[in-house]
């Protein structure tokens, strides 16, 4: 479970049960969680990671609340924590405030944040970056490089696609650290799967999403069992 990313927006589906959820990852040996801030338009995502963006979103979330929980966060588990939200995000709850030491990574999908403002900057790299244009991607990423899959939005692909393999190849030429994949990873099978083909880990969202509105905490609970038996 360590080379496992698992997202999940802050404080779904309440914040309650989104400290018992991340209780649960860190018990069972998480590596990181990738905490979602909400936004209006998360154009990148599919429907299950838009509808969960608005829920939160109707819980009139403070940049306040958001530090108080990530100073929770921090001090009660032992994963790694990474930030990932949109430039509208970033502006709306001030989070170039977020003090350096509650967080290891940050995603923002489509702003560009020098790494002192937002530190430890996660881009997501594809298959239509240059060499040129990864290596400065990777310039001031410490964590872990992301790789995505495919090109679509998240949630949208019926099986795992391959466009990925090529770019890790390229991403190990120019970086020494781990370099995972995300969009599509749904099974312990497409994990298996993208390992084989190079990656160090995998990142799983809509998935992890998706399970518990289908069957709650216990749903949630067998899932993450499913993962950790074969990893």
């Amino acid at each position: 479970m360590k080379h496992l990313v698992f997202y999940i927006p802050l404080h779904y589906p309440d914040r309650e049960r989104f400290f018992e959820i991340l209780q649960l990852l860190d018990k069972e040996g998480a590596g990181y969680v990738e905490v979602g801030i909400p936004v209006s338009d998360p154009y990148m995502d599919g429907d299950i990671i838009r509808e969960s963006n608005r829920e939160i979103l109707k819980l009139n979330l403070t940049g306040e609340d958001i530090i108080a929980s990530l100073k929770e966060i921090r001090s009660r588990f032992h994963f790694k924590i990474v930030i990932m939200t949109y430039q509208e995000g970033v502006e709306r709850f001030g989070l170039t405030h977020i003090p350096n030491e509650l967080y290891d990574g940050f995603i923002c999908v489509n702003g560009d944040y020098p790494s002192d403002m937002l530190h430890d900057p996660i881009k997501v790299l594809n298959q239509s970056k240059s060499n040129d244009e990864l290596k400065q991607a990777l310039e001031h990423n410490h964590l872990f490089a992301y790789v995505v899959s495919g090109e679509g939005k998240t949630g949208s692909f019926d099986k795992l696609p391959e466009q990925y393999v090529e770019v890790i190849k390229k991403v190990k030429t120019l970086t020494s650290i781990p370099v995972f994949v995300g969009f599509g990873i749904k099974s312990a099978d497409d994990v298996k799967t993208v390992m084989k083909n190079g990656a160090d880990g995998a990142i799983i969202g809509t998935e992890f999403i998706r399970r518990y509105k289908q069957g709650g905490f216990e749903t949630l609970k067998s899932y993450i069992g499913e993962l950790k038996r074969e990893h």
